[in-house]
């Protein structure tokens, strides 16, 4: 079994539903999906090496029967609900249709019921998609979840969501828990944000939201990929480049300059290229940056 450039594709329809998986069972789940092929119209019998998957879990090859044997009865088990609660409709069936086991080889098939959920997705809209090897690296099923929650708003326009705690929480599988926003916060959500940045190249923040006096929702934004800029960084740098071929003043230098380029340092500072004589001048901060432009300005008589 050849992990490393699987890829997972799911309709977000499947993403938003209320799901309680267990951590290997979303790990199984997860793998099955990242076989099935985007040419294929119907599924498959696809084939899993306990002893390679073993390895991908990180198990001995002598606890990883159990492990099958366990995981693959809670799959059986588990039904799969989406809602429409404004049409007042709701569909329900079983992920799995069957699981063998024969001679360290898992065979597996899903239900024919999850076609719109797993099949032909790449055609359409409204799927998501992420790399099988970092989303196995997750330990908790709260962590999990929330991945696969905002990897559907890492390319979005804003690449910020609001979700309602209870809607969240519906989806977490822990309606009735963590009733303080106080537990909520250390057992979910700060569990979450550490295993998402420690274990995988997915980067976000988040705030809670109060209504009266109550936190009712959970802002995810600056939802980014890391190495990439982020949207905060992209806006910034849009900004600075407005004020390429105007005049700043620099006030260590008594002077005024014609910005060819504005560089962001690693240290936050800022570095204006003067057009005429291609030399760098500092700026300590983003203010500076501000009352040079100013400045500049209000000597032209702009201001």
């Amino acid at each position: 079994m050849k992990t490393k450039d699987l890829e997972v594709y799911q309709a977000n329809s499947f993403i938003e539903s209320r799901q309680s998986y267990t951590v290997n069972e979303k790990r199984l789940l997860s793998t099955i999906i990242s076989f099935v092929k985007p040419t294929d119209t119907e599924f498959q019998e696809y084939e899993i090496s306990i002893r390679d998957w073993a390895k991908m879990l990180k198990v001995s090859p002598e606890a990883i029967y159990q492990i099958a044997d366990e995981v693959t009865t809670g799959l059986m088990m588990k039904i799969v609900a989406i809602k429409d609660p404004k049409n007042l409709r709701f569909k329900k069936w079983h992920v799995l249709e069957t699981a063998d086991y024969e001679d360290g080889i898992l065979t597996l098939r899903l239900d024919k019921r999850m076609n719109d959920i797993f099949l032909q997705l790449r055609a359409r809209e409204n799927y998501t998609h992420y790399e099988l090897m970092e989303f196995v690296t997750l330990t908790s099923t709260h962590a999990q979840r929330i991945y696969e929650l905002l990897k559907q708003y890492q390319h979005s326009k804003h690449r910020s969501r609001e979700i309602e705690i209870d809607e969240l929480k519906m989806m977490l599988g822990i309606e009735g828990k963590y009733e303080k926003f106080a537990d909520f916060r250390k057992y979910v959500l700060e569990v979450a944000e550490r295993q998402i940045h420690e274990k995988t190249t997915l980067r976000f923040k988040w705030k809670p939201i109060k209504k009266g006096r109550y936190y009712r929702k959970v802002e995810f934004y600056e939802i980014h990929i890391a190495g990439k800029e982020s949207p905060t960084e992209i806006q910034e740098r849009a900004y600075l480049e407005s004020y390429i071929g105007e005049e700043i003043y620099h006030k260590d230098f008594n002077t005024y300059l014609t910005i060819k380029d504005i560089i962001k340092n690693k240290d936050k500072t800022y570095t204006v290229i003067d057009k005429f004589d291609g030399a760098g001048y500092d700026y300590p901060n983003l203010e500076a940056l501000q009352k040079g432009l100013a400045k500049a300005k209000m000597q032209k008589g702009l201001l």
